[in-house]
């Protein structure tokens, strides 16, 4: 499980050790995206992300499409006009994949059909087996 204090830690991580780029984000937008670097890559080391190796390998499994050559994970943002903005939900964007790619998912209890369910289900089965029964021809009476 993760701590309330892990996101905090893992954006502190981020901003400290991550390499941000700028470029034109292109598109829709007239002379703004002409003119302004808007969109925003983020790079983040694996190896940077302060989680155990266990947690890293569940990184680096879940998000393997967004992990690149040189290990690490990438994520872009380009819908805002403002860099600054791009910025921000790029580095939220890769808190939120950090933690739910760390995440553990919870262990299936095997639970048995509770009465209700068992009750309709015969109730189906003997429904069908009279519908079936009825298609038959009837016995030849040998008298």
């Amino acid at each position: 499980m993760t701590s309330p204090g892990s996101a905090a830690r893992i954006r502190d991580a981020i901003e400290r050790h991550g390499r941000v780029a700028f470029s034109r984000a292109g598109g829709p937008g007239g002379q703004n995206v002409n003119a302004v670097s808007t969109q925003v890559e983020v790079r983040m080391p694996i190896a940077r992300i302060p989680v155990g190796t266990r947690q890293r390998d569940l990184i680096r499994s879940r998000l393997a499409t967004r992990v690149a050559a040189d290990d690490a994970l990438r994520v872009t943002a380009r819908r805002e006009r403002h860099q600054a903005r791009n910025r921000t939900r790029a580095i939220d964007r890769m808190v939120e994949l950090i933690i739910g790619a760390i995440t553990e998912d919870p262990r299936r209890r095997a639970t048995r059909p509770g009465a209700g369910v068992q009750r309709r289900r015969r109730a189906e089965r003997e429904r069908l087996s009279r519908k079936k029964s009825a298609r038959r021809r009837p016995p030849a009476d040998d008298d």
